[in-house]
């Protein structure tokens, strides 16, 4: 039966936002969590095997960081040119492409024995990931209530810490028994098993139904009403008016209304990129060079994205309390504090891996900008939006992974990398998200 309501043209997307979550907008959520779990897993593989790469192949600390960096580089490629393209052929679709690659890069990279492949593997791998992730926040933010978004988001965000934590364990366990290259096996095959899930169970953004109406869209929608418990509807709403002259591209970011807030959210996630790959891709040799052993500095990887996940949960609860701007300068900020005591203060093993943990709020506050992107721009050009803001923040990604190699080389003291690639860039960022202005300031 169809509902008269909805019949009429009703919007349909404020309904979902104002009611209660079904449990298939709940389970959409997860699979979109479980994605970027094994995402954090697949692009952190490389931290937790640097030790044994570094000492089989006689890596030196710059080449360790162009390996570090390359798999960004490809994230930021995936991010500037093929999440985009979600805006035109479903979002999706997009996640099925970039599984498909990471797939085939993880595989690939169990597989080489040269600098040169590696980093072309960990490119190509850096690639899918950089292509789904806007794709998984903007059905992510679709899909959640208006009330628990900026929670659901936080969740999303925070698998990817989960897979990081997750996969220090498994990489200890298979490194142990088959060597690093089995970390990519694993990896690979966790991915492959997700394609299937995703053709089964993951729903098409409805703003991409609505806004786009590609052939079946209406079947398509009154099949993701039913799975949702809601009644079908005859035809599909209107999609919102575009003006006759309005840019959907790229460009359209720099518009009037946008221009500003895209600077600033473009500077934030640059510099918050910075501090955070910094952090992930070096905090277990930092660890190893300052003396402990090699699974010790893998502890501590594995504290500090257990800390950013935990942190990002607080993150996302506190904000349906309080602005969620607000808290994300609180948290990047207590990072800054809690990255130069790391760095700067003589710390016994048990108070080191306690401020590694402690570190994870950088992380947290990162998620929160994410919350921020998925809020500041209109459907018809979010996954462009919040694509191009995660790609230039990669810019950031492969900076300071790469910067932190040519600082160690010229054995500099270690509280000025820190300072310089981790606790300034948290503090620039949140000082920069206060220059991000949205239509509905509270949230």
């Amino acid at each position: 039966m169809v509902d008269a309501a909805l019949n009429t043209g009703k919007d349909i997307r404020a309904e979902i936002e104002l009611g209660p979550m079904s449990g298939f907008q709940i389970l959409a959520i997860g699979i979109c969590w479980t994605i970027n779990m094994l995402d954090g897993f697949d692009i952190l593989a490389i931290a937790y095997t640097a030790a044994e790469i570094r000492g089989e192949w006689g890596l030196m600390p710059a080449e360790l960081g162009i390996v570090f960096s390359a798999g960004l580089f490809g994230m930021m490629a995936g991010a500037l040119l093929l999440a985009p393209i979600g805006d035109y052929i479903g979002r999706r679709a997009m996640i099925l492409i970039g599984l498909a690659i990471i797939t085939l890069g993880m595989f690939v990279t169990a597989y080489v024995d040269s600098v040169i492949q590696m980093v072309a593997a960990r490119a190509f791998t850096g690639i899918g990931i950089g292509t789904i992730l806007a794709s998984l926040t903007t059905i992510t933010a679709e899909y959640s209530s208006d009330k628990h978004r900026n929670l659901a988001i936080s969740v999303l965000h925070m698998g990817y810490p989960v897979g990081a934590f997750l996969g220090g364990l498994v990489a200890v366990v298979l490194i142990g028994n088959f060597g690093w290259p089995a970390v990519f096996i694993f990896g690979a095959s966790a991915s492959a098993l997700m394609i299937p899930l995703v053709l089964l169970y993951l729903p098409e953004s409805l703003g991409y139904l609505i806004e786009k109406q590609p052939a079946n869209a209406l079947r398509d929608f009154n099949g993701i009403m039913a799975r949702m418990g809601r009644p079908a509807v005859d035809k599909l709403p209107e999609p919102q008016p575009i003006a006759p002259n309005a840019n959907i591209s790229v460009f359209a970011l720099f518009s009037r209304k946008y221009l500003a807030p895209t600077i600033a959210l473009w500077f934030t996630f640059f510099m918050c990129m910075v501090a955070l790959y910094f952090l992930l891709s070096w905090t277990p040799t930092v660890v190893v060079d300052a003396g402990l052993s090699n699974d010790q500095g893998r502890f501590a990887g594995v504290l500090l994205n257990l800390g950013g996940a935990i942190m990002m949960v607080l993150l996302g609860w506190l904000s349906a309390r309080f602005a969620l701007k607000r808290l994300i300068q609180l948290f990047l900020a207590l990072s800054a504090v809690m990255i130069m005591v790391f760095a700067a203060v003589p710390l016994p093993t048990s108070l080191m891996m306690v401020f590694a943990f402690l570190m994870g709020l950088e992380m947290a506050g990162m998620v929160g900008v994410y919350s921020v992107a998925a809020r500041l721009y209109p459907t018809e050009i979010r996954n462009t939006g919040v694509g191009w803001a995660i790609g230039i923040g990669r810019l950031g990604a492969i900076f300071g992974p790469m910067a932190a190699g040519w600082m160690i080389a010229a054995e500099l003291e270690r509280w000025t990398y820190f300072l310089a690639l981790a606790a300034g860039p948290a503090a620039l960022g949140a000082l920069a998200i206060s220059f991000v202005r949205l239509d509905n300031e509270q949230h």
